[in-house]
């Protein structure tokens, strides 16, 4: 009786041990990730950011049209190609990676800008922008955009984390990371959150 409690003890302790490993582990790629991405929208590298890019799944690039918020799918990213909204990169060229902060994510107004100024994550919370892009061109412009569609936004908005980076130069850069098959991949770029040209 002794051994098995003796066992058990060493099978609980091995299983926290190995999960505080995988945990480590996971949070420093994460933290690898967003400053090589960080540094090629800064450096305009397509190259290096499209490194971090799912081939199957692509990249979802958010932007304004007139009053709609809107999204369009890539396979990767350029910064040299007319077809990519060119207001997604302007902002990004030059932008200073500093220390994450984990804390509430800084809040845009269209008069004062972001709310603080470095870079954040928010571990407590999901965001869910795309998901409420298709449900609200739905029901406003109307559109056609599918249940399973929107579903599948909202599964992947469910592994992923919202990092928005404003510089003390006031350059920025807002996007997605997902962790998917133990990777962290860039998904979703956002340019709507700090579009005020409507």
């Amino acid at each position: 009786m002794r051994s098995e409690a003796k066992l058990f003890n060493i099978l609980v302790f091995l299983t926290a041990f190995f999960f505080c490993e995988l945990t480590d582990t996971k949070e420093q790629q994460f933290k690898i990730t967003v400053q090589a991405i960080i540094d090629g929208f800064s450096n305009q590298d397509s190259i290096k950011v499209s490194k971090f890019i799912d081939k199957r799944r692509g990249v979802y690039l958010l932007h304004r049209i007139g009053v709609f918020d809107t999204y369009d799918h890539f396979p990767s990213v350029t910064f040299s190609n007319s077809s990519y909204p060119e207001i997604l990169f302007k902002s990004s060229k030059g932008v200073k990676y500093s220390s994450i902060n984990y804390s509430t994510l800084p809040k845009w107004d269209c008069e004062k800008a972001w709310s603080k100024k470095g870079l954040f994550v928010d571990t407590t919370k999901t965001d869910h922008l795309v998901s409420q892009i298709c449900n609200n061109r739905n029901k406003y412009r109307p559109d056609t955009i599918s249940v399973k569609t929107i579903q599948s936004f909202y599964k992947l908005e469910n592994k992923s984390r919202r990092i928005v980076l404003y510089d003390t130069h006031e350059k920025e850069l807002v996007f997605y990371l997902s962790y998917l098959n133990g990777k962290w991949y860039l998904t979703i770029i956002d340019s709507v959150s700090s579009d005020c040209s409507v």
